[in-house]
């Protein structure tokens, strides 16, 4: 993604650096701002919030800790997770009853969905659910640290996920005809 002669001149200050970091990390920041925060209208800001968060803190970044690649998805990610915290974002828990079980025939339909129905579906999901989600599925944090990140219990972030994957059924199941005659 990004290497480490880039690195060192970010670090030095270099502004030609600073364009190329943005240019070539761009992408990938924006993918994971996608995920995190559904209001189209509030990704420039947080994106703007992320490069410049990047741009300062950067000399904290070791390489000796891992790859630059995981360390800008940690800072990508808790930005997007303190834009919540700051409450510029609703934030919605929302409790689910009556949900059913998965059939064969809703797995199949789940198994037909593309990358950019799956986002659509993401974005429609409450954001409690959406971003322990994302944390759990997607990126692969325990639920330890879920509930250290959201400032909630490991207990609450298991719930929630719970809660995620039966609204995502419920969602699929209530809404099959649609996805079907949409072409999936």
């Amino acid at each position: 993604m990004v290497d480490s002669t880039l690195i060192a001149s970010v670090k030095k200050g270099e502004n030609a650096a600073f364009k190329a970091m943005y240019q070539q990390c761009i992408g990938y920041v924006y993918s994971i701002v996608r995920r995190y925060v559904a209001n189209e209208s509030e990704h420039p800001d947080i994106i703007q919030e992320i490069f410049a968060r990047i741009f300062l803190s950067v000399g904290a970044f070791d390489e000796t800790k891992g790859e630059f690649k995981f360390w800008l998805r940690k800072v990508v990610i808790n930005q997007c997770l303190q834009h919540y915290r700051q409450g510029k974002s609703h934030r919605l828990f929302l409790p689910l009853d009556g949900v059913p079980e998965i059939e064969n025939g809703e797995a199949l339909l789940m198994g037909q969905l593309s990358k950019p129905d799956i986002e659509y579906l993401l974005r429609q999901m409450p954001e409690g659910y959406r971003q322990v989600f994302m944390l759990a599925v997607i990126d692969e944090y325990d639920h330890k640290e879920i509930g250290e990140l959201l400032g909630i219990s490991p207990e609450t972030s298991r719930s929630q996920l719970s809660r995620a994957k039966s609204w995502l059924r419920k969602h699929l199941l209530n809404n099959k005809q649609k996805i079907l005659d949409s072409g999936f």
